[in-house]
């Protein structure tokens, strides 16, 4: 008889036990480089916040912000094997493997801001292509934060003319920007971007490169004072879930994911309309930098030593690049 009880008390913690880790929350690290003062910070704060709140706690999102799990440029290999669920990785990261996501780094194709939205919107055939080699890795896309565009950061120096990149070492990310920088007479010097203030505070580079989102977030003014808007290449991030973890979700949370990942994706393209004005108005009127922007004359002398980047693109992307190319064109002829 007390075997028999015995066996029905075992039984009775087992099944509370199994109860119990039923209820219990679902976890979902997300791994991202950027500092939780950021603007890009902001679409996955929020998604982090919609998903907790739609599931009523029974899905959490743990953000690592400022590459505590994985830095910039550590975070594609830690999702594409599972390491963490969910990162934020800049699209130029990816380019060592899928060359045509470096397309939005390719010199003067975006300086248009309009194009450069409609090439990464929902419906956008260069974001599609994007994606989907992307998911080939072993990644899905979840959705796009803009980072706004490039500016090179000088120390009370302004960085108008390929001259004055000429013998001097500048930050680089991704293979295309390197190509540029090479082509217009500066030596690239690999620095990711957690790394970025402390790379210039101790001069390791002389010229700074790098997004407008990131002079702010990182305080970068404080080491490189003249900010020049040479605005030759776009900033782009992903955020990516691992595939094969994907899959093991239910539908239902999937489904909550990607909701939350839409709303994301909005309201990180609705704040960038805005952002980048008010960006170098809060650098002149508050912390004092120089903010200037090329004349024509400067803007072409740029475009002439970047002439080969596009060419240099197409051959290393193949097939690729040219779906994508053609898949501009046709945004050139619509808008």
């Amino acid at each position: 008889m007390f075997r028999g009880l015995f066996t029905a008390f075992l039984s009775l913690i087992i099944l509370s036990n199994s109860s119990f880790a039923d209820d219990a929350p679902l976890t979902i690290r997300l791994s991202t480089q950027t500092p939780p003062n950021g603007e890009v910070f902001q679409s996955m704060l929020h998604f982090k916040e919609y998903i907790e709140t739609q599931s009523a706690g029974k899905m959490r999102i743990e953000i690592y912000d400022s590459g505590k799990l994985y830095d910039n440029d550590k975070i594609v290999a830690a999702v594409t094997s599972g390491k963490v669920e969910i990162g934020m990785v800049n699209l130029t990261r990816y380019a060592d493997t899928i060359a045509v996501a470096d397309v939005f780094s390719l010199p003067f194709l975006f300086s248009d801001p309009q194009i450069e939205i409609r090439a990464r919107a929902n419906d956008s055939e260069i974001r599609r292509l994007i994606d989907s080699e992307i998911l080939k890795s072993g990644a899905r896309v979840l959705w796009w934060i803009p980072e706004g565009s490039f500016v090179m950061l000088g120390k009370g120096q302004v960085i108008a003319t390929p001259e004055a990149l000429s013998g001097r070492t500048v930050r680089t990310a991704g293979q295309t920007v390197t190509d540029t920088l090479k082509a217009c007479g500066g030596i690239p010097k690999e620095v990711p971007a957690t790394k970025q203030p402390d790379a210039y505070k101790a001069d390791e580079v002389e010229i700074g490169m790098t997004s407008i989102t990131a002079v702010l977030a990182r305080k970068l003014f404080l080491y490189r004072d003249t900010i020049t808007r040479t605005n030759h290449a776009f900033l782009n991030d992903v955020v990516v879930i691992n595939d094969d973890y994907w899959k093991t979700l239910p539908e239902s949370q999937q489904k909550l994911l990607l909701s939350a990942a839409a709303l994301a994706n909005k309201e990180a393209t609705d704040r960038m309309v805005d952002f980048e004005s008010r960006a170098y108005n809060e650098l002149v009127q508050k912390e004092g930098a120089k903010v200037v922007s090329l004349s024509n004359d400067e803007l072409q002398l740029w475009r002439i030593c970047s002439s080969d980047v596009l060419t240099n693109f197409m051959e290393r992307t193949g097939h690729g690049g040219h779906e994508i190319m053609t898949a501009y064109a046709k945004l050139l002829m619509t808008q």
